[in-house]
């Protein structure tokens, strides 16, 4: 039976479900003669939404419950989680606005496929059954289809689309087979259930659990399947990209910390430390031979993708607090790094080559004409090098400490090498902005405001981050 305990432990995903809805009403109700109008209501109404989201996802904190028939899971890891996403979801509108009035896309459904992608997201973090999980999940790629899509007028941004469901469909067929081995197995599919029947050792047990992660390793962009990466997220609008590169990705791990948790996943370590190191080497050396900024930081979500993974190895309470910390940290310093690009990148040509208007050429001399926003995006690029001190250092310490003390000392030495080959290509972009003579495209760049203020945002989560690690972390673990 559904109670009033279940609404109330599950009221941020009603707002979000509520306020997609609205926005899509909204939309309507305007008169198509106050277009201007309307979008400026469902902009700051998507702020207002988020921002209660927020706030009641705060009270929810230190609560372990689970709701509706034990389909949703209510823990102080869950609603970590929830916080995470909500957060990067509030940058990430708050960067919309501007961009999406020089592209000529400004229509209030893309508000309503934000909020309907966070709701699966929500869903995907907070389910205590593997058919939820498959609900959030579905919710969750189908608005990321569109969205990729949503330049209508652009075959590179329809390419992306359907690459990417295409390619997105076929995974899910992984995931739906695992549920299938599972569920034939142990007759349920809810985490409580099986749990309590203690099956690691069987066979058909782990045959399902691995077809479910092979789901998740292409959801995350880990190797072997990170094949779509680049292409759909140079093809997908700029603000799109970072969301989904930074959100969508913190999304997917977040699901997999609460299964391999529910499940206690114990007998595959060797199998998740030869993925991240493949991954972390894939996405590293590739990323050295990229000229277009979009595809270069395609590949370094790659390789971040990896030194995510490494916290799997052995999932435990240091790991997972790693990881939670991780994820906080890339997101503020990967959706920043594309926030800046939509602010630099030029209105989109029907006619021009993608490669030629996101080159990294664009930021010679940005240090001279537009010295705040390059040093913004040097601040991104040495937090996601790894250098101190900014909070992408302090993630990957966390993520190989947490590797050192379950005896994978040789796993975090592979990811400290590889973290150093990374270093030479965010470098180079620093180099090109601060050591060159501007090009004549450099002053032409128009004021966003909104997008700027998102930036700052994230710019100062980069740094209390790295500034206060101690801190931030006592934080995490005092509510996960």
């Amino acid at each position: 039976m559904i109670s009033n305990a279940d609404f109330s432990n599950s009221i941020p995903l009603i707002i979000v479900a509520a306020s997609a809805l609205v926005i899509m009403i909204l939309e309507i109700i305007f008169p198509k003669d106050h277009k201007k109008k309307s979008e400026k209501a469902i902009f700051y109404f998507s702020l207002a939404a988020l921002l209660a989201a927020l706030i009641f996802s705060f009270e929810a904190v230190n609560k372990n419950t689970l709701a509706f028939n034990n389909f949703l899971r209510v823990t102080t890891l869950t609603v970590s989680l929830n916080i995470i996403l909500i957060m990067g979801m509030f940058i990430t509108v708050l960067s919309s606005k501007e961009y999406l009035e020089q592209e000529g896309i400004n229509y209030g459904e893309y508000y309503s496929l934000l909020f309907f992608s966070l709701l699966g997201m929500m869903i995907m973090v907070c389910s205590n059954d593997l058919i939820t999980v498959f609900i959030g999940l579905e919710l969750m790629s189908v608005c990321f289809y569109v969205l990729a899509g949503f330049m209508r007028t652009r075959v590179e941004s329809n390419e992306s689309a359907l690459k990417y469901f295409l390619l997105g469909a076929f995974f899910t067929c992984f995931f739906l087979l695992g549920i299938a081995f599972i569920y034939g197995l142990t007759g349920a599919t809810n985490y409580t259930v099986i749990m309590n029947m203690r099956l690691q050792k069987s066979t058909f047990y782990m045959l399902g659990l691995v077809l479910v992660y092979i789901a998740f390793i292409f959801k995350t962009g880990s190797f072997p399947l990170q094949m779509w990466i680049p292409d759909v997220y140079q093809g997908a609008p700029t603000i799109v990209t970072g969301m989904m590169s930074s959100i969508g990705k913190a999304a997917a791990f977040g699901a997999l910390i609460t299964i391999f948790s529910a499940f206690e996943v114990t007998n595959v370590p060797m199998l998740i430390a030869m993925i991240s190191i493949l991954t972390m080497l894939y996405g590293n050396v590739v990323a050295l031979m990229q000229s277009n900024i979009k595809r270069l930081l395609a590949y370094s979500s790659i390789a971040h993708a990896g030194y995510i993974m490494i916290g799997f190895i052995v999932i435990n309470t240091d790991a997972t607090h790693a990881v939670l910390f991780y994820l906080l940290a890339y997101l503020f310093m990967q959706l920043g790094s594309f926030i800046i690009v939509s602010i630099v990148e030029e209105k989109t040509d029907v006619s021009a080559d993608a490669n030629t208007r996101n080159n990294i050429e664009r930021y010679k001399g940005l240090g001279r004409t537009n010295p705040l926003i390059a040093s913004v995006l040097s601040i991104f690029l040495f937090s996601l090098a790894g250098i101190p001190p900014f909070a992408g250092f302090w993630g990957k310490y966390y993520i190989f400490l947490s590797a050192i003390e379950n005896n994978y000392v040789w796993v975090a030495v592979i990811g400290i090498l590889l973290s150093l080959i990374g270093v030479y290509y965010y470098i180079k972009i620093i180099l090109f902005m601060w050591f060159y003579e501007p090009g004549l495209e450099a002053s032409k760049m128009p004021k966003k405001n909104f997008a700027m203020a998102a930036a700052i945002i994230s710019t100062a989560g980069v740094l209390v981050f790295g500034i206060y690690p101690e801190f931030v972390l006592k934080v995490i673990k005092s509510i996960s």
